[in-house]
């Protein structure tokens, strides 16, 4: 007889209840995280006490715990047919070129498993590398406010659709235009020939002035050629060409390859002008000039080096003497001086012009030959607005450009729209231009497009895809083609630019096509041109029309930051979080004023985190815009500085999530009319467009008033100076240093050894006194374990000379180590999370020997010294985790989270760490972050981390850990590059060498001042130089015996000045 009897764990498995089978369906339950079981929102209204709490918290988590104990399967997908070139695991890297018009870079890509994760020089081409905003470009490519097709009228459309409706439109008769920004690419300019539309081109920054200038006195229509490596001296007035003007990007390496010390020269720079940039912070002289002076100071240049025109007379005294000591230094430099200016005037461009010709610098530091740089023409801008708004336009195509935004007639432009037949739009987001349109084609991002570009010379640098579409897009090149009746594909159409019997069956055959795509660029003969002559005839109207601006009570001038720019790159949450280099505020724009204007407007004079800004109103003609206030030092008194590039998105268009201001919670912040709020205001309509047809970014006559308003600011640095702390940041004069070049390390007296008192006689005077000492090199804890001349020791390298501050560093170690982005409220709270951040220290007026003739305290002295001077210099410091050998973080660990590795890391072990906190108390650099919250999953960030962005979490570098709540991280020196160089060095049989190694923040140093290596190897760079005798350790006094070098600052002034 057959059993029949039941057996059965609970009444849930005999009713067979919903809930157990759906446990009884889950072969493998998965534990509920601590974050899971609080994130009940009626949990608040509960009445349960700590105790039972407690209770149900330990015995839930850990039955949880016990029931998820059995490992998941995870199914592995192999491809179907793997590449060759491809090995799980293991980056490649493919070569390829970004232009954004404005910005242009050689790269490199690294890619894994497919994915773009991080951008570094090209070094092949022999160009700088790339700055904050090309490396981190890569985030754009995960946008995903991408649209993700065509669009007509509003609705998702499809290819077919679009290119009928635009066809149909191009053929309809009427004049059809094409508007970009300026082209470079040989390939697009003869799609656009071929097409047979007109072509206007106009840039956001106008550097039309420049090219009209030169086509006057020199007869060629170009934009000047800089040739800062030839310059041993240089002028520069309002031109900041280490950050923002014009090829800054190339301009930044070319500038430092003059400003090695010990080479027995330096170049010389004196920088004049209004706002602190970039440029003037690493300036041997600066000097502050209102704009309405810019031209005067131009114009006293050129007397007091030709005497052709009468001096103005209108400079104050101080500004005098500046001029006369900038010409003598021109003067002594002859052909190898430099002399630039950044307003785009057309006056001020020929005085600077026939500076340049009487010194002979014509042909050798500046030179005319042609170039496609800066094309654009905002008066070719304002004509098309004009035939637009008389209906005369019946096709209107926007490629690559966002003249709603940024163009000086911006509103004018956007009504103009509506009186256009059809409206082309090829942007990859529905942004300010491309929402006002009626078709909307998205391009590629750079990284999914082949291209070409060339900017002068013979060379073309290629562009090509590192990624296939993520999205239904097509570059807009291949998109005028299809709609002017083509039927090729960008590819095909690009070789046969540069091949006209190119086939497609010729796609994998061309050696030497494959030669240059790996290079990243196809060399060839530059083009023969004769160096032009100069023709300029007398300048007497131009320096009469100079000398006779004047200005109001308060001048305007307006600037790019060097992370937004122009503002193309404003939904980019790691942009937006890089602190400014000289303000060191995030997430914001705002009022730059000189401190004496804001202690006489009576406004807040110290920002930090319950210290908000004052809110000033700002009115230029009839127009009023309300805005925080910066005190900044080395701001001219009079006059105020206001970034470009932010307010995007301001009338809902949807341009990205991080273009947002978020609220506390993390939610967006909504305005009365229901809309996003942006971050910052958008003040392109105040671009001075009075010159006639050259706009430029100053104006001379505003309103500044204060609204008794407040503004949260956040800044990451409220220190503003180092007076005094000589073990900080150590600087010399140029002839100091030459007096001393010869010096042993430790003896010269900018860079006096430090010794460590001990309880010995040292020096044999019978006394244990301050006199007896031992360098810092005679003490080790860790005898035992030496990791000097024992196998790798890797360490670093940071030349303060040549450190401009410019953050590409930053950025690249953000991208390299998934480095997370917090938001403005946690910013704002002292709890960002930059593993590498660049101190930034102003001088001071007062010193100790002040103190002491006045009779001032010591404390009191030091508390006066941290008041920066009107015009102060400036010092930009990389700070980092030392990875020291006797490091204070490791002796106070608990759990031996943080410890020293036999090749001098100091490592974290994530998953040990409790997170007490210890070890950032004891650093005594500052530079461990704590992870205050679960960043990648807690939805306060959800709105601007890329780790919560389904899309954009694409670009986590796999191999680095995403860290949790509760653990301290910090700079690792990037071991996991370490560690793939040490293995490609395996593979290849070789040792471990400079040319091997390297971390993101050496790799993006467009100057080389910092440089990364192997200490124990006296062939490496960092080896010899830790060994020079400007290297020091910052705060040596305290014993720590960092791996981390810094090098004495050396200026190019007269002696005592530094």
């Amino acid at each position: 007889m057959a059993n029949t009897k039941r057996y059965w764990s609970g009444l849930d498995e005999l009713h067979k209840t919903e809930a157990f089978e759906a446990i009884q369906s889950q072969e493998f339950p998965e534990a509920k995280s601590a974050d899971e079981f609080l994130s009940d929102e009626q949990l608040e209204s509960t009445h349960t006490g700590r105790r039972d709490f407690l209770k149900f918290m330990g015995f839930s988590l850990t039955a949880a715990t016990l029931a998820a104990c059995e490992t998941p399967v995870v199914k592995s997908i192999p491809y179907t047919n793997k590449p060759a070139e491809i090995t799980p695991g293991v980056a490649n890297h493919y070569a390829s070129t970004y232009y954004d018009g404005q910005n242009f870079a050689n790269v490199l890509v690294k890619t894994r498993e497919g994915r773009p994760i991080f951008i570094k020089p090209n070094t092949a081409t022999g160009i700088a590398g790339p700055n904050a905003r090309v490396n981190s470009s890569v985030l754009g490519l995960y946008d995903s406010a991408r649209l993700t097709g065509p669009l007509l009228n509003g609705a998702a459309s499809d290819w077919e659709v679009v290119d009928s409706r635009v066809r149909k439109a191009l053929s309809s008769g009427g004049e059809n235009v094409v508007l970009t920004n300026t082209i470079m690419s040989p390939s697009l300019k003869r799609a656009i020939a071929i097409s047979g539309l007109s072509h206007v081109q106009y840039d956001a920054i106008d550097y039309g002035a420049f090219r009209k200038a030169a086509e006057i006195d020199f007869g060629v229509n170009t934009f000047p050629s800089y040739k800062f490596d030839q310059a041993d001296a240089i002028v520069t007035i309002g031109a900041d060409f280490l950050a923002t003007f014009a090829d800054a990007v190339f301009y930044e390496g070319e500038w430092a390859k003059n400003r090695k010390p010990e080479s027995g020269k330096m170049s010389r720079m004196h920088a004049f002008e209004t706002n602190m940039s970039l440029t003037g912070s690493n300036a041997d002289y600066r000097t502050t000039v209102k704009p309405s002076d810019h031209g005067k100071v131009a114009t006293a240049l050129l007397h007091a080096i030709t005497g052709r025109s009468s001096s103005s007379g209108k400079l104050d005294t101080l500004t005098e003497a500046a001029v006369k000591n900038a010409a003598k230094d021109l003067k002594a430099a002859g052909k190898n001086g430099l002399v630039l200016a950044g307003l785009n005037d057309l006056n001020i461009q020929r005085v600077v012009n026939a500076i340049n010709e009487a010194l002979g610098a014509t042909g050798t530091t500046v030179n005319f030959e042609r170039n496609d740089l800066y094309q654009g023409s905002s008066n070719d801008l304002a004509q098309l607005t004009q035939d637009m708004s008389a209906g005369r336009v019946n096709t209107l195509i926007i490629a690559d450009c966002n003249p709603s935004y940024d163009a000086v007639n911006a509103t004018a432009f956007s009504e103009a729209l509506e009186k256009v037949n059809l409206t082309v739009s090829t942007s990859m987001l529905p942004d300010e231009t491309a929402s006002r349109c009626r078709v909307i084609a998205p391009t590629h991002h750079w990284l999914e497009s082949w291209g070409d570009l060339q900017i002068e010379g013979g060379r073309i640098d290629l562009v090509q895809p590192t990624i296939s579409p993520l999205n239904s897009t097509r570059g807009w090149g291949e998109s005028l083609l299809a709609w002017s009746g083509q039927s090729i594909d960008w590819y095909t159409f690009l070789r046969q630019t540069h091949s006209s019997d190119y086939t497609p069956e010729q796609m994998y055959t061309s050696n030497e096509w494959n030669i240059a795509v790996h290079n990243g660029f196809i060399g060839s003969d530059a083009f023969e041109q004769a160096a032009p002559r100069y023709s300029g005839e007398s300048l007497t109207s131009e320096v009469a029309a100079l000398n006779d601006q004047q200005g109001g009570a308060f001048e305007l001038a307006l600037y790019e930051k060097s992370t937004m720019g122009a503002g193309q790159h404003a939904a980019n949450p790691m942009l937006q979080e890089t602190p400014d280099p000289l303000t060191k505020v995030t997430w914001d724009n705002y009022v730059t004023m000189a401190h004496s204007d804001v202690d006489a407007m009576g406004l807040n004079g110290f920002i930090g985190q319950e210290k908000p800004a004052s809110v000033v109103r700002v009115t230029v003609d009839d127009t009023a815009m309300e805005l925080p206030v910066f005190p900044m030092p080395g701001q001219a008194p009079g006059t105020i500085g206001i970034a470009l590039g932010y307010g995007r998105g301001a009338n809902g268009e949807k341009v990205g999530k991080a273009a947002f201001q978020t609220a506390e919670n993390g939610s967006f912040m909504i305005d009365s009319e229901g809309r996003m709020v942006p971050v910052g205001q958008n003040v392109f309509g105040w671009v001075n467009a009075s010159s006639g047809e050259f706009t430029h970014h100053h104006q001379f006559d505003v309103t500044v008033e204060a609204t008794g308003g407040t503004y949260p600011l956040a800044c990451t640095q409220i220190h503003n100076t180092f007076m005094g702390r000589d073990s900080i940041v150590k600087e010399t004069d140029m002839a100091s240093f030459f007096a001393e070049r010869d010096a042993e390390k430790g003896e010269a007296s900018w860079n006096k050894l430090i010794k460590l008192g001990v309880h010995e006689d040292i020096n044999n005077d019978g006394n244990i006194d301050a006199q007896d000492g031992k360098p810092t090199e005679a003490f080790d804890l860790w005898h035992a374990h030496p990791v000097e001349n024992v196998g790798h020791r890797w360490g670093m390298t940071i030349d303060l000379t040549t450190c401009t501050g410019c953050s590409a560093c930053v950025t690249a170690c953000h991208i390299e180590n998934n480095v997370p982005v917090v938001g403005k409220d946690e910013v704002r709270r002292h709890r960002d999370m930059h593993w590498l951040r660049i101190d930034r220290f102003f001088s001071s007026d007062y010193s100790l020997e002040r103190g002491e003739e006045e009779g001032v305290g010591v404390i009191s002295s030091y508390r006066k010294m941290e008041d920066p001077s009107a015009n102060p210099q400036t010092v930009h410091m990389p700070m980092m985790c030392q990875h020291c050998n006797h490091a204070p973080c490791e002796t106070v660990c608990p759990v031996a989270a943080t410890t020293h590795s036999n090749e001098g890391f100091n490592q974290m072990t994530y998953n040990r760490c409790i997170g007490t906190r210890y070890c950032a108390n004891n650093c005594p650099y500052k530079v461990r972050r704590f992870n205050w919250f679960n960043y990648p999953g807690y939805k306060k960030f959800g709105n601007f981390n890329p780790a919560q962005d389904s899309l954009m979490r694409m670009v986590l570098n796999p191999d680095v850990t995403v860290r949790s709540r509760g653990v301290m991280e910090k700079c690792s020196l990037c071991i996991q590059m370490v560690q793939s160089s040490k293995l490609e060095a395996k593979k290849r049989g070789v040792p471990v060498t400079d040319d091997l190694v390297s971390c993101a923040c050496s790799t993006a140093c467009s100057t080389g001042a910092i440089s990364f290596g192997d200490l124990n190897d006296p062939s490496s760079k960092v080896a010899r130089t830790s060994k020079n005798n400007r290297a020091y350790h910052a705060l040596e006094e305290i014993g720590v015996k960092p791996n981390i070098f810094y090098m004495t600052k050396v200026r190019n002034v007269e002696r005592n000045e530094a």
